[in-house]
């Protein structure tokens, strides 16, 4: 049986992929959508730990802590956003564990980036530049969109139900995992393969033709940064054509 570990990117918890999981179980696969610490449901450590701990790395770990108690191999783990960078470093620390790795709307890392270093190209030099001083000025956490307006700016979101659900889930976001770096240097990573799943918002445009270069395959959503909430159908049937193929 094939296996789908979904990792959520900035502000989001494991909550976001609650419409595409059925989907992709109903086809007989199996899914875990696990939530990053300090985020979602566990937004609650934010309240035990110090807010330079919630970086990167402990995000890796959250990952590939799931991997090894739950005895996962082939493994196809999908990032989204800032989860690109979590998915990198987890394949650098459990390449033996991963079958393929998808990237939707997710920020494909150099050695030595951070989230940050890459804002500018996929979200835009003002949204870029708000990042950069609420981590510069000290703050431990980046505040959610605080209107239904803001989430559908940032998102791509249009469905009052929808845009009223996410509002309502979204939770601050741990800066320090934005401003850490990632290191890339294993082999056995680099030998993963590797699909992007791209949407028709501005932006990730120049991340596709990256990887499109680099001999990646290519999946296209009409939608918003956030196709898991808006085109939950056309997402899954994506994913599992990947897993088909591989």
């Amino acid at each position: 049986m094939d296996v789908f570990v979904l990792v959520h990117g900035a502000w989001h918890g494991g909550w976001c992929w609650r419409k595409v999981a059925p989907l992709l179980r109903n086809a007989g696969v199996d899914v875990f959508a696990p939530t990053l610490s300090g985020l979602g449901e566990r937004a609650h450590l934010a309240d035990d730990l110090d807010p330079s701990a919630i970086n990167l790395d402990l995000h890796i770990r959250d990952i590939t802590g799931l991997l090894e108690y739950e005895d996962l191999s082939d493994v196809i783990l999908v990032g989204h956003a800032y989860a690109g960078m979590v998915i990198s470093g987890v394949a650098e620390a459990s390449p033996e564990r991963l079958k393929h790795m998808v990237y939707v709307n997710g920020v494909v890392p150099a050695d030595g980036e951070s989230m940050a270093d890459q804002l500018a190209a996929v979200r835009g030099s003002q949204f870029s530049a708000w990042v950069r001083e609420q981590i510069e000025t000290g703050n431990g956490f980046l505040p959610p969109p605080d209107s239904a307006e803001e989430v559908g700016r940032r998102w791509g979101i249009t469905d009052p139900s929808d845009l009223a659900w996410v509002g309502s889930k979204v939770t601050p976001q741990p800066a320090a995992a934005m401003d850490q770096a990632v290191r890339l240097r294993r082999p056995e990573a680099k030998t993963i393969p590797r699909s992007f799943v791209g949407s028709s918002e501005a932006g990730f445009d120049s991340v596709a033709q990256r990887v499109k270069a680099a001999g990646w395959p290519i999946h296209h959503i009409n939608s918003g940064h956030d196709p898991f909430v808006t085109h939950p159908h056309e997402l899954a049937e994506i994913l599992l054509e990947i897993s088909q193929a591989k």
